[in-house]
């Protein structure tokens, strides 16, 4: 008996079964698309977002411009979620992946009538050159905020004005910004890590204000391109440019000089708290589902902050001297502070340590703290920092040798220091004095 047998199919129903595999595939397969967001844009349909485009009168221009709004007030993570590639099938209103370097921006004004309604006095044509064509794409948007050059990088997640056979005119809610060149350390850092400098040039305008959900991306960025450095330089081989050393003081008086600058400062931690992160497009983005808040104090040395009352309240106003609050987060803690923390397996924990620390200044922010309750003098106002290294500044318990050469050091500071005063005092006894009254005089300045 022949117990030769083919296990699989013969070699004829192999070759139906393999046509027939592959009609189904033909049949069945659709390129890669886009999907709509025209459910999320009340009042707009195909139709009326194909006449918004060109804009070439003012009742073009203020359609377009409450176009821009509804896509300003629209869930940026779902319009996100049902963004396709530049070169998939797309209808007018599809969400498509947009980017490419800016050639021309033109500036549009909304009707006079809209304004206070919109919340929108002008909106932009930004003309980009795509990496992959040599043609031009035209996206609508608010106003760019920030010094924007020809040559930036812009990206967005964007709805289309027309089908794949039309022009490339795009209108988004927002769009992100990565310069070509920045001024600055902090901003060339943050734009080597990918963060749009957009939203960190818009949260100066929350100055003094709590944390919003218009904050959740410049922060949630700037907290990801911190850690981003902590692992390792952005240039392999290539070492982080110095930080500009700042004392607390200047946050205060001058915060619009230092929003996303790359700085260094002292300060005495106080208590540290483990943040959970909930929202899983936060997790993903930073990498881990928590951050750390660490609450500290800075000196003020020779400077006394004054606090207004909120409206209604009446009473001079609070005056702190001596020290001010500086509130740190970090995506991870060294390990002479999470040491403490982990022994005692707490999600918040009082620590003292003075430290010095690297990293980006992020804006002052408003929150409820026992103090300024007692005093009912509404909420604290403080910088915000986040935080890339880590120092410690305490002394070591075992650094015998280094506690006795720190006497000798004194010792010998101490007896320069009666010397100078002796001969500074003969010779100039009248402006010492002058001069000590000046340096004792307190600096008050108003936040």
């Amino acid at each position: 008996m022949n117990n030769d047998r083919n296990l699989f199919f013969p070699a004829a129903k192999r070759s139906t079964f393999a046509i027939t595999a592959f009609m189904i595939a033909v049949l069945t397969w659709t390129p890669s698309r886009a999907d709509s967001a025209i459910d999320l844009l009340s009042g707009f349909d195909e139709a009326r977002i194909a006449k918004c485009y060109p804009v070439n009168d003012s009742v073009a221009a203020g359609e377009m411009a409450k176009l821009l709004f509804r896509l300003r007030k629209a869930d940026h993570a779902v319009i996100k979620d049902r963004s396709g590639p530049a070169t998939a099938e797309r209808s007018v209103g599809d969400v498509v992946e947009v980017e490419g370097t800016i050639s021309v921006i033109r500036q549009y004004k909304v009707p006079e009538a809209l304004v206070d309604f919109l919340e929108l006095a002008t909106f932009q044509e930004i003309v980009l050159q795509t990496t992959d064509s040599e043609q031009t794409t035209s996206i609508f948007s608010p106003p760019l905020v920030g010094k924007i050059s020809k040559g930036d990088l812009i990206r967005a997640d964007a709805i289309a004005m027309g089908d794949s056979n039309a022009a490339s005119a795009f209108a988004a809610g927002h769009v992100q910004w990565i310069p070509a060149t920045a001024e600055t350390p902090g901003w060339r850092l943050l734009a080597r890590e990918g963060v749009d400098l957009s939203r960190i040039a818009e949260a100066a305008s929350r100055n003094r204000r709590p944390l919003e959900a218009a904050d959740g991306d410049a922060f949630y960025s700037m907290l990801t391109a911190a850690k981003e450095l902590d692992i390792g330089p952005v240039d392999p081989g290539q070492p982080l440019p110095p930080p500009e050393t700042i004392k607390p003081v200047a946050l205060l008086e001058h915060p619009g000089d230092y929003h996303g600058q790359w700085i260094r400062i002292r300060a005495t931690t106080v208590r540290i708290t483990r943040v959970t992160v909930t929202d899983p497009n936060r997790r993903e983005q930073l990498g881990q589902d928590y951050y750390y808040q660490v609450d500290s104090s800075g000196d003020l040395g020779n400077v006394i902050v004054q606090l207004e009352r909120p409206d209604g309240e009446s009473g001079e106003p609070i005056q702190m001297s001596g020290s001010y609050p500086v509130s740190l987060v970090t995506a991870e803690l060294p390990n002479f502070l999470r040491q403490p923390l982990d022994a005692e397996n707490a999600v918040v924990s009082m620590i003292s340590q003075p430290v010095s620390v690297d990293g980006f200044f992020y804006r002052l922010w408003s929150y409820e703290n026992e103090f300024m309750t007692r005093e009912g003098g509404g909420k604290q106002v403080g910088p915000l920092i986040v935080v890339s290294h880590w120092r410690s500044l305490a002394v070591s318990e075992n650094s015998g040798g280094g506690v006795q050469y720190i006497g000798y050091a004194l010792a010998a500071g101490i007896f320069a220091a009666i010397l100078g005063t002796i001969l500074w005092t003969r010779r100039n006894a009248r402006e010492d004095a002058k001069a000590r009254e000046s340096a004792h005089q307190p600096v008050t300045i108003d936040l």
